[in-house]
């Protein structure tokens, strides 16, 4: 039997993301489909049930990692953003976080679209997401105002 090949890491060689600091993460719906809902004049996403879901569970990050919070964030159709700040070196890890989260959505989707007697697909998630690490005040800034404009570049 040959061995699997290994997938090239799109992460920052070296890097320990359980550092305290900022994170900007995109994490996107599988196949880029809009999955979350649907983008309004009268407001920034009209969410679907699994977009509430993905609202829901992105607040409540915190409250399953006490030594992280939310800065930033917007849902949208296909893909979300967030910064995620770290609050304590090596409490977390970047990764654990986002598995985490992404397993809880697929989890209560799931269940909800078998309660309702429709087709489950395989995840709701693309694999993997999307990170760059904020290195002072001014790209902070910058990634903010870029998740706050998206709905407007949309």
């Amino acid at each position: 039997m040959e061995p699997t090949p290994q997938r090239r890491s799109i992460r920052y060689n070296g890097y320990d993301y359980s550092m305290a600091g900022y994170y900007a993460l995109t994490i996107c719906a599988r196949d880029k489909a809009h999955l979350f809902g649907v983008l309004t004049p009268e407001e920034p996403l009209q969410p679907s049930a699994l977009g509430q879901l993905v609202l829901s569970e992105l607040a409540a990050i915190p409250t399953h990692f006490p030594t992280v919070r939310l800065d930033t964030w917007m849902v949208m159709p296909n893909h979300l953003h967030c910064i995620l700040v770290l609050t304590r070196n090596q409490a977390v890890h970047v990764s654990t976080v986002v598995g985490s989260f992404k397993s809880r959505c697929y989890a209560k989707w799931r269940k909800q679209l078998l309660a309702d007697g429709q087709p489950v697909p395989a995840s709701c998630w693309q694999r993997d997401y999307y990170e760059h690490i904020i290195r002072n005040a001014s790209e902070l800034e910058g990634y903010r105002k870029y998740i706050l404009d998206n709905p407007s570049r949309w």
